[in-house]
């Protein structure tokens, strides 16, 4: 019986004529796979072009399309990026209270016992190197990084900016008719034909629209608006010579001090801190919670 014959070719090499393409890798060229060591690494477009003298449009060419190895955040710092970054570029930015509220959960919070509360231990700088960062790295990879005042409806940002500009406005010009009220029944009288009377009246306009911005807004200034009202009764009453008038003041020394929750119940020190519940009673009112089954 006879077999056929079969040859057995083991290719070393490609032919002339062979048109199917090499499996071998390319080699890179020199530059471009420097810029690209330096960009997987997570080297920004600007520090590449530094290191490496290329032209910006050669680097732009060179990176494009092809992915940064990501880096695990390990500072604070970096974690807020990494977690602001994606909210910042979205279509409706990110609002003032979540990039705070994020760096609060980064930086974390420590208990003042002065206070009785916790406070953030981020401060206005974390915030402004944060958002330093964010344009940064938007700037680098063509992003828009949106940040957003958090009175600012998102579903319709036109129409929201014209009606705060008008309520400011509608508050502006009830200002300026309260002071004017004010001055044509108070204003310092004119003594003589000099300037100053019209200077004194000037700035005691000014005086009279600051004090009362101080008091009919809290935020207006950082002096508690009682300490405020005790300051311009002993004045008032200093200058009508009033027989009542405390020519001293006594200083408080005493501190307050807020022990830090023990967090062994957490809904025990809601309570504490809303002061609802004193602290002799809390024996009692863990046992009814335990009777209760809860």
């Amino acid at each position: 019986m006879s077999h056929p014959f079969v040859l057995n070719l083991i290719p070393t090499a490609h032919a002339a004529n062979d048109d199917t393409p090499s499996k071998a890798p390319a080699l890179l060229d020199p530059r471009k796979e420097k810029v690209l060591a330096l960009h997987t690494a997570g080297m920004s477009r600007r520090k590449i072009i530094e290191a490496t003298g290329e032209t910006e449009h050669y680097v732009r060419q060179v990176i494009k399309g092809v992915s940064v190895t990501e880096k695990v955040p390990t500072s604070p710092f970096e974690r807020a990026v990494a977690r602001c970054y994606p909210m910042a570029i979205g279509r409706t930015g990110i609002k003032d209270y979540q990039l705070r509220q994020i760096l609060h959960e980064c930086y974390g919070v420590e208990w003042n016992t002065e206070t009785g509360k916790f406070e953030s231990l981020y401060t206005a700088d974390h915030i402004n190197r944060v958002r330093t960062k964010i344009r940064t790295l938007a700037e680098e990879r063509a992003d828009s990084p949106l940040f957003v005042m958090d009175w600012v409806n998102t579903c319709r940002p036109t129409e929201s900016r014209i009606a705060i500009e008008k309520c400011a406005l509608r508050i502006e010009q009830a200002i300026v008719e309260i002071v004017d009220e004010y001055m044509d029944e108070y204003h310092q009288g004119q003594e003589s034909d000099d300037i100053e009377p019209t200077e004194a009246q000037a700035k005691q306009a000014y005086a009279a629209r600051r004090h009362i911005l101080k008091l009919a807004i809290r935020e207006y200034h950082s002096e508690p608006t009682e300490t405020l009202l005790e300051r311009s009764l002993t004045l008032t009453d200093a200058l009508d010579q009033h027989p009542d008038v405390p020519m001293n003041s006594v200083s408080r020394t005493r501190k307050d001090f807020f022990p830090k929750p023990s967090g062994h119940d957490a809904f025990l020190d809601h309570c504490e801190a809303k002061g609802w519940l004193h602290p002799a009673h809390y024996a009692e009112v863990e046992r009814a919670i335990t009777a209760a089954g809860y």
